[in-house]
């Protein structure tokens, strides 16, 4: 007795076979044009090879780096120890070596996925399992397929990372997970990414339908609407997994804290969030409009905010005092008064806008599947890691570079509003402060700064409002 899935009818389905002629293998173009499959396919091999090479260099800069640095920098004498330079410089190594890995392994991958026809292959195997199945089943199914396959790619730089890396910079085993629980958490990874993969793409599967430009408006509209939404919920309600607030009034505050309030006439609400989990010690204003909210970690509190006798001794000492704080609290009002935050969003929803319209003309480019191994018949959710990986790095590197830049130039800006206001030597101190509290490697390159770090390293913000600070100048950085 024939079984069969609850989606399938054996009476009025038809078996699906893939036909058609793939290039397979084939190496030697049969013309030159882009129409031809496998010369677009050494295309996209050399992008992705000119691409990764161009961040391997910048990574192998930030090595040398730290490489031929051996004393800490004069700025952070007195608070930064040679045995503590020396834990974050291993540390700095560690992670570039590991960053390094990482794409030459990324590249290995992305070329071989075109050469060996993976996905093609991927693909074969789902119409073989669901013969019976419609598109959209069949799309869900390759994504799941294909997410797990992605995972299952992180397995080297695992296992390099674990037995090579954490042996040659004495790694502390207690501090970090052991190998058995990373493997253990990648099931766990493959399993709850079905929860977002299978619905998404069966959504997404239902606006591709559209033309291209309806398309990209629907989505272009539906992630600016969704991010709206998310941030009138943090301006009500906050940041729920982070810790539990509290509304903070004006007797829970120092005489520090309210002025700096006034000086800004911040109009929202104040809350000290209790963190779960002690991250890095921040603070930010959130929400919009009326729906508009500052929140204070606690660890960015001396100690907290609890006594000696009620406090953690392993961490007795972190954090800012009262006038230190209030220039920390300063500066983040300084980014809410400067319209850093809306002027960033809209920064990213102009990338954005141009970015679906490019992908909405790539992804119906029928040699891009050809090149990766397809016939006629393949999967139309394929096309949006294809896109994505092999024809938009370039784009990606140049709205990288001008959106980091602007995010970089609003802490400047941010610094140089509140060294006007008076409030620069106490946020020198407390960027000091931050950075005795947990140690970090000091030297960035600056190559590797533009496209690899959001923000400036604590050492140039320190230069920078010393800086301000001789000359009572605007930084222009």
């Amino acid at each position: 007795m024939n079984s069969f899935a609850l989606y399938q009818d054996p009476l009025r389905g038809e078996v699906l076979k893939i036909s058609g002629n793939q290039i397979g293998m084939s190496m030697v173009p049969r013309k030159v044009s882009f129409s031809d499959p496998i010369l677009l396919r050494h295309i996209l091999c050399l992008v992705i090879v000119v691409h990764n090479s161009f961040h391997l260099i910048l990574c192998c800069r930030q090595l040398k780096l730290c490489k031929r640095t051996s004393v800490p920098p004069k700025q952070m004498e007195g608070i930064f120890s040679q045995e503590a330079f020396q834990a974050s410089k291993d540390k700095q190594l560690h992670a570039s070596s590991l960053e390094i890995f990482n794409i030459a392994i990324d590249t290995l991958y992305s070329c071989l996925d075109l050469y060996l026809c993976t996905l093609a292959v991927l693909w074969k195997l789902t119409v073989g399992w669901y013969r019976y199945a419609g598109s959209t089943w069949l799309n869900v199914t390759f994504m799941t397929v294909f997410s797990t396959y992605l995972v299952v790619r992180k397995l080297p730089s695992l296992f390099y990372e674990k037995l090579v890396l954490d042996p040659r910079y004495n790694v502390d085993p207690e501090k970090t997970p052991p190998l058995l629980g990373l493997i253990c958490a990648l099931v766990f990874v493959v399993v709850f990414l079905q929860v977002a993969v299978i619905p998404l793409t069966a959504i997404f599967m239902a606006i591709h339908m559209l033309s291209e430009w309806y398309f990209t408006l629907f989505v272009w509209l539906g992630l600016v609407g969704l991010s709206v939404l998310v941030l009138a919920f943090v301006g009500l309600f906050g940041v729920p997994c982070l810790g539990k607030s509290r509304k903070m009034n004006s007797t829970d505050m120092d005489n520090s804290l309210k002025g700096v309030l006034d000086d800004f006439k911040f109009p929202g609400r104040v809350y000290m969030v209790h963190t779960f989990h002690v991250g890095r010690p921040t603070a930010w204003v959130m929400g919009c409009c009326c729906c508009l909210r500052l929140d204070i970690h606690d660890n960015l509190m001396w100690n907290r905010g609890f006594s000696s006798d009620d406090f953690d001794w392993g961490q007795m000492g972190a954090g800012l005092n009262d006038e230190q704080l209030a220039a920390f609290v300063a500066h983040q009002l300084a980014h809410w008064k400067l319209w850093h935050v809306a002027k960033g969003l809209a920064l990213i929803y102009f990338y954005l806008l141009i970015y679906l319209l490019l992908f909405g003309i790539c992804n119906r480019w029928i040699t891009l599947y050809a090149a990766a191994g397809f016939t006629t018949f393949y999967p139309s959710s394929v096309g949006f890691w294809l896109v994505y990986k092999y024809l938009m790095p370039i784009y990606h590197d140049i709205s990288t570079w001008i959106v980091f830049f602007c995010i970089r130039h609003f802490e400047y800006a941010a610094d140089a509003y509140v060294n006007r206001r008076g409030y620069g030597p106490p946020m020198r101190a407390a960027l000091l402060k931050l950075f005795s509290d947990d140690y970090e490697f000091p030297y960035v390159d600056h190559c590797y700064l533009m496209w690899h770090r959001l923000r400036p390293s604590i050492l140039q913000r320190i230069d920078n409002l010393q800086r301000l600070n001789m000359t009572n100048g605007v930084s222009t950085a």
